[in-house]
């Protein structure tokens, strides 16, 4: 995969012995215990997720949902340019950043490599997550902590004011993330610096089909559109003509979804609500900006057809391995996190598994083997940050 980017993080040997050690303690103290933080996870099927009847993170914690996370992240970075979006961090590094529910701290170690290219080794990074399967970075070099912590709870363990930089990525299923709760950066705030940059970056959970050649996004810069250009992918807005997903399996999916997130009150959209959260903080935040991005699922048929045209209204090449590969990676993660929220999609669908099955195979055969997402079916990212007053 040729995505331009190496890993920063220890070996899957290391996450995989981090998540067994967990899991371990948890599966033997199910018996006489409730303290979920302690013990948080547990197996059902063949796949491990949390057990806190409270937390209603639906996706799975374990080694697949991590190498799931690492794909869509590489990604991420390739289609926005580098590990964050904020224009004026390249040119002001911070001295100390934190992630927000940094999973393996892959994000951590990306970013570290691209302040150390430039000169700046010795940015001290943190991490923050309920499970304590991030790698120790300081072993390769970094500035680097961890501190298990459950956003839920109330306060961050860090003082105010202390970072210059607060980065959350793909958080919008945690129930105390800013696309759920109306406090959701409250805490992140505060522990930021005056001047510091808060950024987030989510992706939708339902799907849309985007209609034929959709204009660039206004205040989209030649930067931003040249990277759209070369990733084959397409900068929007909320004036970017979209439509109902056309593929019939993303229908049945998206139905399910949108309904199960509904009783567990958490929303399938979250970049559109991470967006009001950061226009709610008038008082605190300055600079506020976003970049939407639509990542086509495969090639299109208005594309194949000659029909796509790129921002300068020229026809649209054939798409480079680096351009297949980035939309195969979207696909893969999609089909994913599809198979991770199974429990969940089971539930609201009705089906049995027999009948769960057999959709599932017709879904992956629809998508890999009959071109069945070429409708304009797009994965929707969107990144947004602000400048603390």
């Amino acid at each position: 995969m040729a995505l331009g980017f190496t890993t920063a993080t220890a070996s899957g040997t290391d996450l995989h012995s981090n998540l067994s050690s967990t899991l371990a303690a948890s599966s033997s103290s199910l018996g006489s215990l409730t303290d979920y933080s302690t013990y948080p996870l547990i197996r059902q099927g063949d796949r491990t997720y949390f057990r806190d009847p409270e937390d209603t993170y639906p996706l799975p914690c374990d080694l697949p949902e991590i190498h799931r996370q690492s794909l869509r992240t590489l990604m991420l970075l390739r289609v926005l340019g580098g590990p964050f979006c904020n224009p004026h961090l390249a040119n002001r590094p911070p001295k100390r950043i934190l992630e927000i529910a940094c999973g393996s701290g892959l994000w951590s170690g990306l970013c570290h490599e691209y302040f150390s290219r430039r000169g700046h080794p010795n940015v001290a990074f943190a991490g923050i997550d309920v499970v304590s399967i991030a790698p120790d970075l300081r072993k390769q070099g970094m500035n680097w902590q961890f501190k298990r912590h459950d956003l839920r709870r109330p306060r961050l363990p860090f003082p105010d004011d202390y970072f210059d930089f607060v980065f959350i990525k793909d958080a919008g299923m945690c129930p105390a993330s800013p696309a759920q709760s109306a406090s959701g950066l409250s805490e992140p705030l505060r522990v930021l610096k005056s001047g510091g940059i808060l950024e987030v970056w989510d992706s939708d959970w339902s799907f849309r089909s985007l209609l034929p050649n959709p204009a660039p996004a206004r205040k989209t810069s030649s930067k931003e559109q040249e990277i759209a250009d070369t990733t084959a992918t397409y900068t929007f807005s909320s004036a970017t003509p979209f439509t109902r997903a056309q593929n019939k399996y993303l229908v049945d999916y998206n139905s399910w979804v949108e309904k199960s997130f509904d009783q567990r009150k958490l929303t399938a959209l979250p970049c559109a609500t991470i967006g009001l959260s950061f226009n709610s903080e008038v008082d605190l935040l300055e600079n506020v900006d976003s970049r939407r991005v639509a990542v086509p699922l495969g090639e299109l048929r208005w594309e194949r057809e000659g029909q796509g045209k790129d921002s300068k209204g020229r026809p649209r090449k054939a798409l480079t391995p680096e351009q297949i590969s980035i939309r195969r990676t979207a696909l893969l993660t999609t089909i994913q996190m599809i198979e991770g929220l199974e429990p969940l999609l089971m539930e609201s669908s009705g089906k049995s598994r027999d009948e769960w099955d057999r959709w599932w195979a017709a879904m992956t055969a629809d998508f890999l083997q009959k071109g069945g997402l070429a409708s304009g079916e797009c994965l929707e990212v969107s990144a947004w940050w602000g400048r603390k007053k």
